[in-house]
């Protein structure tokens, strides 16, 4: 219903807020000899963030107005993205919506098939925006019939994280390469009342698996292909077949990354933001990072947050300008150092390494074989479901299976 709502003020009223051009009625040609006063555009972005995030977010657009005269930003921030779509849509319709919103590629496919976001190739060339600096991968995540709906500002990847200490007493001293040889690892650290991996029962984490094993959910036409079937198997087996794995929700945990800092499982599909966790959580814990090891091939999750335009701007290629501004190096590196985001430019990628010299191995394989999540497009329904399909699988063992319920989600979410 949200998103209905959203649609139909971008229909009813235009985004952006009105132009302050300072005019009196007069045209040009009434003032001889006096050359016309340029218009400036007032262009909205409205975002969510933390403390840190709101920084970066307004290093981003600092100095905008040497570069582009014409050009006024407003910021419109948000504490939370639930925050954020409740007051999108009555601000459109107030005719004072944003003309670039940020989001996460993790959902923004219903909103490019609902024609909220506009395509950005052609304002690409028009502003002149490099396009060559972002990491090739992350474009997979904003890219639609070939046609491009963001500009990732920021990178992440999956990891699988391994506590250091539990490797070194498991016997095995060889790194996993391979999902085999993860439920090998998993079984030697199963022990002292400690499972061996952490399966999070969370879209993010079933997601490695279906990738690992060659699958993808390719925006609904793929959910129950046999690739899909396999890694969705392969991840309810970690719990049934192997009983190796730990969910948080069996141990009252809100997530995998506090079921590993509790040293409660040994391993788990993962993220760079471990680092920060660790930091804070279990300082004196060491984590070996890996890329994600491989099914039937290698792959693992390539995704970022984004700035996009609404279809409804008015100034569309004043906010192209924006964009292209808040990626300059600057502010890539400024959000390297006040938020730990790794940034967006593949070139500047380094300098966040060198902070996190641990996480080399895992970058060099997202730009090789990074992949979007590609979800169908309710997404949230889709999750949901799938969630309490995978659950039902593992702890009522009532009988239904994985290929049964990639079949259902087929027939329910996806397309033709």
């Amino acid at each position: 219903m949200l998103l209905c709502s959203l649609l139909l003020v971008l229909t009813a009223a235009g985004c952006g807020s009105k132009s302050d051009s300072g005019d009196s009625g007069k045209s040009a040609s009434d003032s001889v000899g006096t050359p016309a006063k340029q218009e400036t555009v007032e262009v909205t972005m409205a975002y969510w963030a933390n403390a840190s995030e709101q920084k970066n977010f307004e290093f981003m657009v600092d100095g905008l107005e040497k570069e582009y005269p014409n050009i006024k930003v407003k910021m419109q921030m948000y504490p939370t993205s639930d925050e954020f779509w409740k007051a999108v849509p009555s601000a459109i319709a107030a005719g004072v919506g944003p003309d670039i919103i940020a989001m996460s590629d993790e959902g923004n496919y219903e909103y490019i098939k609902k024609g909220v976001l506009a395509p950005l190739d052609d304002l690409i060339g028009t502003t002149g925006f490099e396009k060559d600096r972002i990491t090739a991968s992350l474009y997979k995540g904003w890219t639609d019939d070939n046609k491009l709906y963001g500009i990732p500002y920021d990178s992440s990847t999956s990891m699988l994280a391994i506590n250091k200490a539990m490797f070194e007493k498991s016997g095995i001293t060889k790194h996993p390469e391979t999902m085999e040889e993860v439920v090998e690892l998993a079984k030697a650290m199963s022990k002292d009342g400690v499972k061996g991996i952490i399966g999070s029962i969370d879209p993010f984490h079933i997601t490695q698996y279906v990738h690992a094993f060659g699958g993808d959910w390719g925006f609904g036409k793929t959910i129950n292909s046999k690739e899909n079937i396999a890694g969705v198997q392969f991840f309810v087996d970690l719990f049934l077949k192997n009983q190796v794995a730990i969910a948080p929700i069996e141990v009252g945990a809100p997530w995998d990354g506090e079921v590993f800092s509790q040293e409660k499982g040994a391993m788990s599909t993962a993220g760079p933001w471990y680092v920060g966790h660790l930091k804070e959580a279990n300082p004196n814990m060491e984590m070996i990072a890996l890329p994600m090891p491989k099914g039937t091939v290698e792959a693992q999750s390539a995704y970022s947050h984004g700035l996009s335009i609404l279809a409804g701007s008015k100034h569309k290629e004043e906010a192209m300008q924006v964009i292209k501004y808040a990626l300059r190096d600057e502010a890539q590196l400024n959000a390297i150092e006040a938020v730990g985001y790794s940034p967006a430019v593949s070139s500047l990628l380094p300098k966040y390494l060198e902070k996190n010299p641990e996480l080399k191995p895992v970058f060099d394989n997202m730009e090789k074989v990074g992949m979007p999540f590609a979800y169908p497009e309710q997404t949230k329904a889709f999750h949901a479901d799938l969630l309490k399909g995978v659950e039902e699988i593992i702890f009522k063992k009532d009988g239904l299976t994985v290929e049964q319920l990639l079949n259902d989600l087929q027939s329910k979410y996806g397309e033709n």
